[in-house]
């Protein structure tokens, strides 16, 4: 069993006061044998040291990652840090960092950090936490791909660090003090740790019954569907869709890959010239896409269903939520929407005493069951994604 404890500070500037506050709120006696700490923060929190000193002061591994926002616990906000700790008896942590990533060496790096870590553990690992980098010219869709060849399809759940800037650019991952905008962190699970997992994006209003297959497409890059170039699939719809990055961002597909999971919802980066479009996520040929649309009625009754799922029958031991960061984008002006229904449905439910941490993501990471009996690792846009314990 896996039991989760939070704390969280506001003190962005005093080191020494921010360390006092985090400290103040663990009893560190009364922690299990074995422990490790997921931390999310608003960046400043890295750039001021508070983050180094605070990892340098706990006994166990933290890993972590910069976010748009945070909540936990009845409290919520954008200059927030939220260290989540794990702590079991019978479930042993192991963390890692890779070197940076890049588009020529990505693979090399993962394994390598993915083998330092297990070596460490006393048997094999059964899940597996992760932050992700943002890394220029290689799609988080192949990052994830890669690990999951690593990691031979054990459950990997995370997300793609995000900051206040839509461009990530103050974004990093953290392990043990280290921060890096191109380097995964991993925390590596190994004992009977069975997490469920949640994934909610559209409501099914908001998705349209016409489907295509996808005829032509190669890696994140559809060119065909229904065996016509994309943009004029679009265009038959009466969808523009304008050529080049960023005009694209509020357009969700809904992509079956055939295999009986749950449909995943992955943004569209941008339309090339040819007609093609660069998404998010790898989107084979075979498989069936339906146009989605977002709004914040969507959001709120998304996060609402999620946070329920996750609360209803036996008490959880404690919950990660991972949302994406599109969608505290979506809610403006009233963006701290979603963090707030998220606390009036847990207070609603009476869970308050149910341990929960919630960062913003700038894409999600979470598992998928298909037909096979099988979890399968999916990287998710404009999705709720929760891990309960």
């Amino acid at each position: 069993m896996i039991r989760m404890i939070n704390a969280s500070t506001t003190e962005l500037d005093d080191v020494d006061t921010a360390l006092a506050e985090i400290m103040n709120q663990i009893d560190l006696k009364t922690l299990s044998k074995n422990a490790a700490g997921i931390l999310s923060c608003y960046y400043e929190f890295i750039e001021s040291g508070i983050v180094k000193k605070l990892c340098e002061a706990l006994p166990f591994d933290v890993i972590g990652l910069t976010t748009m926002s945070s909540a936990s616990d009845g409290d919520y906000g954008m200059y927030r840090l939220t260290l989540t700790i794990l702590t079991s008896d019978d479930v042993a942590f192991q963390s890692a960092m890779t070197r940076p990533l890049s588009l020529d060496d990505f693979e090399a790096p993962l394994r390598d950090a993915w083998q330092e870590a297990k070596e460490k553990l006393p048997g094999e690992p059964s899940f597996v936490i992760a932050a992700f980098p943002v890394v220029p010219n290689l799609s988080s869709a192949d990052i994830l791909k890669g690990f999951d060849k690593v990691c031979q399809g054990i459950p990997v759940w995370g997300g793609v660090l995000s900051d206040v800037t839509m461009s990530f650019e103050n974004g990093k991952t953290i392990c043990n003090g280290r921060d890096d905008q191109n380097a995964l962190a991993m925390l590596l699970l190994h004992g009977p740790v069975q997490p469920g997992f949640i994934v909610t994006s559209l409501p099914d209003r908001n998705i349209q019954e016409r489907r295509a297959v996808v005829t032509e497409s190669k890696g994140c890059v559809v060119k065909k569907a229904n065996n016509m170039v994309l943009q004029e699939y679009f265009q038959s719809l009466g969808l523009t869709l304008r050529m080049g990055v960023d005009a694209t961002s509020s357009v969700p597909l809904m992509v079956s890959y055939g295999d009986g999971s749950q449909p995943v919802a992955l943004g569209i980066y941008s339309m090339n010239a040819d007609g093609s479009a660069l998404c998010a996520g790898e989107i084979p040929e075979g498989a069936e896409f339906s146009i989605g649309s977002i709004d914040s009625e969507g959001i709120l009754e998304t996060a609402k269903s999620t946070v329920e799922r996750a609360l209803e029958g036996k008490k959880p031991q404690g919950i990660l939520m991972f949302p994406c960061v599109s969608r505290y984008g979506m809610l403006a002006p009233r963006n701290e929407s979603e963090l707030q229904e998220v606390l009036r449905v847990v207070e609603e439910l009476g869970k308050n005493e149910v341990p929960f941490a919630l960062a913003y993501v700038g894409g999600e990471i979470c598992p998928v069951a298909g037909n096979d009996g099988k979890l399968h690792n999916r990287l998710h846009n404009y999705t709720f994604a929760a891990c309960v314990f």
